[in-house]
């Protein structure tokens, strides 16, 4: 019999609530509701985090009636919320919140690791649970890591940004030339108009024994770069060449340090999944990466690649099924680890 979970996520700016159904065989996303304000935070030049919690605690009560009515009728049996990694008040609000309704429903509540609602998504936005062994590439604006999933309690972080994370870099190298914050869509779509190779950017980490990655050199050079040649941060042409190179750089660094970790591992499934994902350039190249080693190349779809409710749901509903018991005492965790 299929039971229904609830997941809640707030572990930065996005305010999300969804409930899902699920059974041994696998799951179905039956409502969600997500709101942001990224013009509201781009005026203030990025994320502010009084402005987050301020927005979570307005939105979370409208979402939650939103995502049940479009879920329509049903017994909740558990409830799950984000406990980190992220900031720490946003955390705090979305926990808290999930605890209250989980009371309220005499149902479970569940601690979720964002992180590991990113290793679930590629596999549940196909409704199906994650197979094992596998490498993840969780790509972001707040994290950049490659993970050895060998079971679902077994997890090993295979390397980690040294700095920023390559979704930071995207933005961060955006707003260098006026394409507004949060700016890696723009880039990335700027860049389809540019020749790479006419502007030259490092490729960090390229080659390096270790699978970490690092993206804060690259942003220096780049923005050396701009000051020596402000004509690349002009409309046109020249700022098209310069996303044509950004955008190679971070897409090769990403592809040789995933590249390095299956080789490492052996292991032949690969999952991406994270804001970044998004980007068809770097996926296509991954993909292509993991072709040329025989590898079966599972992505998140949809809404799921990005910061969602929907996967943390997924996590709650295989803690149900397997008789996890309650977290109640649980409290947020802005530097928790997805190693297990």
């Amino acid at each position: 019999m299929a039971l229904r979970t609830l997941g809640i996520e707030t572990s930065c700016d996005e305010t999300a609530v969804a409930v899902l159904e699920a059974d041994e065989q696998g799951c179905r996303l039956l409502g969600e509701a997500l709101a942001t304000r990224p013009q509201e935070h781009a005026e203030l030049g990025g994320i502010v985090p009084e402005l987050t919690v301020r927005q979570h605690l307005e939105l979370l009560p409208k979402l939650l009636e939103e995502a049940k009515s479009r879920s329509g009728e049903g017994k909740i049996d558990g409830v799950g919320a984000t406990a980190g990694p992220g900031l720490a008040p946003a955390l705090l609000v979305g926990l808290s919140f999930g605890k209250a309704f989980a009371w309220a429903q005499k149902t479970t509540f569940h601690a979720i690791n964002h992180l590991e609602g990113h290793l679930y998504s590629p596999f549940v936005s196909q409704g199906k649970w994650p197979k094992y062994p596998h490498v993840a590439l969780i790509v972001s604006g707040g994290h950049t890591l490659l993970v050895e999933a060998t079971g679902p309690d077994k997890r090993k972080i295979l390397g980690t940004t040294r700095d920023d994370a390559a979704g930071e870099a995207f933005d961060k190298l955006a707003r260098m030339v006026g394409l507004g914050y949060p700016g890696g869509a723009a880039l990335e779509k700027e860049s389809r108009g540019g020749v790479r190779g006419r502007v030259s950017l490092p490729r960090p980490m390229k080659g390096a024994e270790s699978c970490d990655f690092s993206f804060s050199g690259l942003k220096n050079a780049a923005r050396l770069l701009l000051e020596k040649n402000p004509r690349l941060a002009v409309e046109g042409g020249a700022r098209s060449d310069f996303c044509a190179e950004v955008q190679a750089a971070i897409t090769e660094s990403l592809v040789d340090r995933s590249a390095k970790a299956l080789d490492q591992t052996g292991i032949r499934t690969f999952t991406v999944s994270g804001g970044v994902s998004a980007n068809q350039g770097v996926l296509e190249a991954l993909k292509k990466m993991a072709g040329q080693r025989g590898c079966d190349f599972q992505c998140a779809t949809g809404g799921w690649n990005t910061d969602n409710a929907s996967m943390i749901a997924a996590v709650v509903a295989r803690r149900v099924l397997d008789g996890q018991s309650s977290d109640w005492e649980a409290d947020a965790d802005p530097r928790w680890s997805v190693a297990r």
